[in-house]
């Protein structure tokens, strides 16, 4: 018989989201939000997306500019460089009201894509959260 400690971990464990799925989870977000504020014509909207687009990205940069030792360095530099671009050009976005938001959008669905492929290169299954 299962412990009804180890049954509940069990079932939390099964459920719950890898780093990775995480990740994907944020992004799709955020895509939905800059999308979202692309269309509207609030400004509200649209500096909510902003705001939230420019923390995300700084979030990843400064856990991409120190070695964890987890991450090869090419990478890190990678994604360090995607989110200076990124963040630049929401700087330029959040400026300038009349900007398109789309370069923003395809950097994001850029890297959800790459979260969503399987270490062997094969796209993974959709998440249930999708």
């Amino acid at each position: 018989m299962i412990h009804p400690a180890l049954r509940a971990y069990q079932t939390v464990t099964e459920t719950s989201l890898t780093g990775r799925e995480a990740e994907a989870v944020c992004f799709r977000m955020l895509i939905d939000e800059l999308e979202a504020a692309n269309q509207s014509a609030d400004s509200q909207v649209r500096s909510r997306a902003l705001d939230r687009h420019q923390r995300l990205w700084s979030m990843i940069m400064k856990a991409n500019i120190l070695d964890n030792g987890l991450t090869v360095e090419e990478d890190r530099r990678l994604f360090v460089r995607l989110a200076d671009q990124a963040q630049k050009y929401g700087i330029q976005a959040i400026l300038d009201p009349e900007m398109s938001l789309v370069p923003l959008i395809e950097i994001a669905e850029n890297v959800l894509a790459g979260l969503e492929m399987a270490p062997g290169g094969k796209v993974q299954g959709s998440s249930a959260l999708a």
